[in-house]
């Protein structure tokens, strides 16, 4: 399994030369809205210090900013900018692309196996997290 997790990451496509694979989860975050550092690595299962050099890099690349909270003057939010955005939508499509070639033999019944059993397993891996803290 971690064969293939770092086959996956050295052949996924790339659309910007300075952005790595790990800093896609990092995008993925803060699509749908801004959030804190420290809720970014729990997400991701990763540490704050982690996240926030990914963070100030794909800030100074222009692709996320931070932003004030409002709930806490205090405290500032990781947000996508516009260019973030436009990133996003091409690692995603780039790489729904990839998957689609890497099944294109498969049937849907396989492929929704698959997509069954991954799910399964993340769920799994999630409530092993939980169940840790």
């Amino acid at each position: 399994m971690l064969r293939t997790l770092h086959a996956t990451r050295a052949r996924a496509p790339r659309v910007h030369p300075n952005v790595e694979f790990s800093h896609h989860s990092v995008l993925v975050a803060v699509r749908d809205h801004p959030s804190r550092v420290g809720d970014i690595a729990e997400r991701n299962f990763s540490d704050a210090s982690t996240v926030s050099r990914q963070v100030s890099h794909l800030t100074s690349l222009g692709f996320l900013q931070k932003v004030p909270d409002p709930d806490d003057g205090r405290a500032q939010l990781v947000a996508l900018t516009d260019e973030g955005a436009v990133l996003l939508e091409a690692l995603v499509e780039r790489r729904e692309a990839w998957y689609a070639e890497l099944l294109a033999d498969w049937s849907e019944e396989d492929i929704a196996a698959f997509v069954s059993y991954v799910d399964r397993f993340c769920d799994s891996v999630a409530a092993d997290e939980r169940h840790q803290r």
